[in-house]
């Protein structure tokens, strides 16, 4: 159930912005073997004014993807490398340009579906990876 947020100060075609989401999600097809029925993403572009990044880099893009807990350091690892390489091509940035947060909670802190608990839900794919 990955819900992503992406950061950034640069502006953006919607095409561009479209890339960068599809992205984002075939790599957590990827590694993480999500579903496409579970993602959703929020893309939020900053004036440069209101958006201050380490170093304060011209390019940097911020990825917080809030997920249920239960992956392994190695497939983060994974995921973390795979969203700095395709992202950083994909706009033509450093690698380093790209930040990922990951945001864990435990399945039973979700309440979905109709008042459902998440750890009560069949999503159709393995969280411990």
């Amino acid at each position: 159930m990955p819900i992503v947020r992406i950061e950034e100060s640069v502006h953006r075609s919607a095409a561009q912005k479209h890339a960068v989401v599809e992205t984002v999600y075939a790599c957590l097809r990827e590694v993480f073997g999500v579903s496409d029925e579970e993602l959703q993403a929020r893309y939020q572009c900053f004036a440069p004014e209101d958006f201050r990044s380490p170093g304060d880099r011209a390019h940097y893009l911020h990825v917080q993807i809030t997920v249920f807990e239960g992956r392994t350091l190695p497939t983060k690892r994974r995921l973390y490398r795979l969203l700095s390489e395709r992202l950083g091509a994909l706009l033509d940035l450093p690698e380093d340009a790209v930040l990922v947060l990951l945001d864990e909670h435990p399945a039973q802190n979700w309440g979905m579906r109709g008042g459902l608990a998440a750890c009560d839900i069949d999503f159709g794919y393995a969280v411990n990876v």
